[in-house]
């Protein structure tokens, strides 16, 4: 047997976190809901270990947290929360993007260009939850090609947090196509090997989701100040 027909299956514990992850990112289990060990135990037909150690993962992820003498939670994101993703994810990507640029070859275009199809693809369906992933995809692609290892560990270890602040958004694009629109913009950027058009594509594509999404605004902006 060769080894294409090999299958890498992954730890059970693993594909229940998994599992979750998507149930709150569909948003059937809700932040600041509680995860009962004994009830998932039953559904999924496990022991309560394995649900632990699914647990742990969703924990170092920060997607859920465990309070002492009262239970496991959803983590329960606060505006606070979503500004500060938000500011980490513009200091990384705009400089990840910057330093991925004159390493980019037509092999990985080719790559963004597929992806960015499919994201046409998933637009045309209205499917949010498949462009959502398919932004990871997008955005994590171009990350690991700045040579940085230090950015891309960061970056990677905040990816749950970015996809479950991404399923935020929906209700602030007209339409799922302006979502795919900015991705094929971004590419564009890349492409052109223009720093500043790039740095001013990431900039945008990320402040105007702090502005829906926080209501942070100019005037918001200038009273601040």
């Amino acid at each position: 047997m060769g080894d294409d027909n090999i299958i890498v299956q992954k730890p059970l514990s693993e594909l229940i976190a998994d599992q979750l992850k998507t149930e709150i990112w569909n948003e059937s289990i809700k932040f600041g809901d509680r995860l009962l060990e004994t009830d998932l135990a039953e559904r999924f037909d496990v022991s309560r270990s394995t649900i632990r150690e699914a647990f742990k993962i969703l924990e170092t992820e920060e997607l859920i947290v465990s309070k002492a003498r009262k239970g496991t939670y959803v983590t329960d994101f606060t505006q606070q929360d979503l500004n500060e993703i938000i500011e980490l994810r513009t200091l990384i990507e705009s400089q990840a993007f910057k330093k991925a640029m004159p390493k980019l070859d037509d092999d990985h275009i080719q790559k963004l260009e597929k992806i960015t199809g499919q994201m046409k693809e998933k637009a045309d369906e209205h499917d949010w939850n498949g462009l959502f992933d398919l932004d990871m995809e997008f955005h994590s692609f171009v990350v690991n090609l700045c040579g940085n290892a230090r950015i891309v560990r960061i970056y990677n270890s905040l990816q749950v947090q970015i996809r479950t602040f991404l399923m935020h958004l929906d209700q602030y694009y007209s339409n799922p196509q302006s979502f795919y629109r900015e991705h094929k913009e971004l590419l564009q950027a890349l492409i052109s090997k223009d720093k500043n058009a790039l740095e001013q594509r990431v900039s945008n594509h990320i402040e105007y989701v702090e502005e829906k999404l926080l209501g942070v605004n100019d005037e918001n902006r200038v009273q601040a100040n």
